[in-house]
């Protein structure tokens, strides 16, 4: 939870360059998409929707991404989960870990605040308003958040037992250690496979034409970041012709990232592509870091 400016977060860590990255709730600050770190979800991947993934070996690969988590109750009933530490909220039963953080705040009214414990419901709670109540995240488990859907409560009553199943589709992001999820996604082996609708993106935002921010990949399998800014005298790149640009480029797979106000890029102490002044504040970005010899 939270958001500050680009360049702010990179100098405290120490990197090079960076680019803002993925999607975020600019109220509840809260992140809308895939952010895996060293291999712990701190995000979940929501709607299928573009993402990049990359390890230390220099790989990285590119496409459409979701999470799919499975309980089993000790009764023998089956519950998909709705998302895996998420901003993005539905009616459904979504799942907190630790990676989110040591607690959960709740974010819509009439929630159910389910605490596992050692793969066991040990508490239910059902908390009225939003916003107001903060419900620790066990160390030795997890919580379930249970929304619009009271038909699971007898489901998950204190004392059940649960078997806890997950699996990226497509199954070869589970190799990456890192992962960043945006979209829509731009470019996949040299073609445009731009599809906003399917990745339940917005008309407004399908047609809206903006500062635009993008991670790119060449035949040689080396990263690009960058932004693309507005026309002499108009407006920025419409998604289309974001991928176009990719596409003229030369890169083999492109992801759209975060644009408009978020769009930022850094290198070496201040903004390549605005002002300081205009960059709104981001959840989260990309950063370029000098690993010292060993």
């Amino acid at each position: 939870m939270g958001t500050a400016p680009l360049s702010a977060t990179i100098q405290r860590l120490e990197g090079i360059a960076a680019i803002n990255a993925g999607f975020f709730n600019r109220n509840n600050q809260l992140p809308l998409g895939a952010i895996r770190s060293e291999s712990r979800w701190i995000s979940g991947p929501i709607l299928n929707r573009g993402a990049i993934g990359w390890n230390d070996t220099g790989e990285a690969t590119v496409g459409h991404l979701s999470l799919q988590e499975t309980l089993m109750t000790s009764g023998g009933q089956r519950l998909v989960m709705q998302s895996t530490n998420s901003g993005y909220v539905g009616a459904g039963v979504a799942r907190y870990t630790s990676d989110w953080g040591r607690s959960y705040k709740t974010i819509l009214d009439d929630e159910v605040v389910i605490t596992v414990r050692q793969d066991r419901v040990v508490d239910q709670k059902r908390i009225p308003k939003a916003g107001q109540t903060t419900v620790p995240i066990p160390s030795d488990g997890y919580l379930l958040v249970v929304r619009a859907d009271n038909s699971v409560l007898n489901t998950l009553a204190v004392g059940t037992t649960l078997q806890l199943t997950g699996l990226t589709q497509p199954d070869e992001f589970s190799r990456y250690a890192q992962v960043l999820g945006a979209g829509p996604l731009l470019l996949q082996n040299r073609r445009v496979v731009l599809n906003p609708q399917s990745e339940r993106f917005s008309t407004a935002f399908i047609q809206e034409a903006a500062p635009r921010s993008m991670i790119a990949m060449t035949a040689g399998g080396t990263l690009a970041l960058l932004t693309v800014h507005n026309r002499v005298s108009g407006a920025g790149p419409t998604l289309a012709e974001i991928a176009q640009i990719a596409q003229r480029m030369g890169f083999v797979n492109a992801l759209n990232l975060d644009g408009g106000s978020s769009t930022t890029l850094y290198l070496g102490g201040q903004l390549l592509n605005r002002s300081a002044a205009t960059a709104a504040p981001v959840h989260n970005g990309i950063g370029v870091f000098i690993q010292p010899n060993s």
